[in-house]
């Protein structure tokens, strides 16, 4: 009986072997090109949609005559104005702007306490926020309300208060003229923050990551006991200071990156 070999499968050469490889990669490379493209023909259509969306703008006014103990402001995008007001009502302005999805705003009161919130929808695509929007917010308090005041990005404006302050931003500027509050903390990761006080009733606390500070005080016989720590930063303290033990007003002024400059008002 004789035997018939068998036919030997052909094995690929290496020049089969490298051909074989490119093209692999070449399909790959090709479907993760396209998928590139595609998101961003997606992602730019809608950015150009939004774009081109016209900007749209709401107000709304309302006068509060309940009993106020004080108010408390949170803004994710816009500003906030707290200013004495000249009767015993709170005076509230709301402002919005958008592209895309209006801002949801809240206002509800709390026992005594005003309760406002601006927010922004999270129209997010691929982790990319595509709305625009801002939520503005004035309000005039009667004497002795308390203010507190959040925003993530945007600046507070304070005039004329006479409570207790205590607002925070994220990234935005906190200005205040003449202040009369009974204490003070103010808090910005990014942005100066300037104060000026007609009276000082209270201790003073100051903290911003990256910006400088400015206190203007009254030269009224107040003694004040300052006290800075800033990891970059200069201090120019152009007023009279006593010990704690003897001070009236203690300041605290923290800053990471920062200058501090207190002077009396001119």
């Amino acid at each position: 009986m004789i035997d018939t070999p068998e036919n030997a499968t052909d094995a690929p050469t290496e020049p089969e072997k490298a051909r074989n490889a490119r093209r692999l990669w070449w399909i790959i490379g090709g479907s993760f090109t396209g998928a590139m493209l595609i998101f961003a023909l997606t992602l730019g259509g809608v950015w150009i949609w939004t774009a081109s969306s016209p900007l749209e703008h709401g107000s709304h006014s309302e006068e509060y005559t309940e009993a106020l103990a004080g108010v408390d402001v949170d803004v994710e995008i816009g500003s906030i104005h707290l200013a004495a007001a000249d009767g015993d009502a709170l005076e509230v302005v709301r402002e919005t702007s958008w592209r895309g999805t209006e801002p949801t705003s809240t206002e509800t009161w709390r026992g005594e306490t005003f309760i406002a919130t601006g927010e922004c929808d999270d129209s997010i695509l691929f982790w990319v926020n595509i709305d625009e929007c801002e939520v503005h917010y004035t309000m005039h308090l009667p004497t002795g309300a308390d203010a507190e005041a959040t925003i993530d990005v945007g600046d507070i404006s304070l005039d004329g208060l006479d409570g207790d302050i205590d607002v925070e931003t994220s990234v935005g500027d906190v200005t205040g003229q003449r202040l009369n509050a009974a204490s003070t903390r103010v808090e910005s990761s990014v942005g100066s923050i300037s104060l000026a006080f007609d009276k000082v009733n209270g201790d003073i606390n100051v903290t911003t990551s990256t910006g400088d500070v400015e206190l203007v005080l009254p030269d009224d016989g107040t003694t004040y006991d300052v006290r800075f720590a800033s990891g970059v930063g200069d201090q120019d303290i152009d007023i009279a200071t006593d010990p704690a033990a003897e001070a009236d007003v203690v300041i605290n002024v923290n800053t990471s990156v920062g200058d501090l400059t207190v002077r009396y008002a001119d």
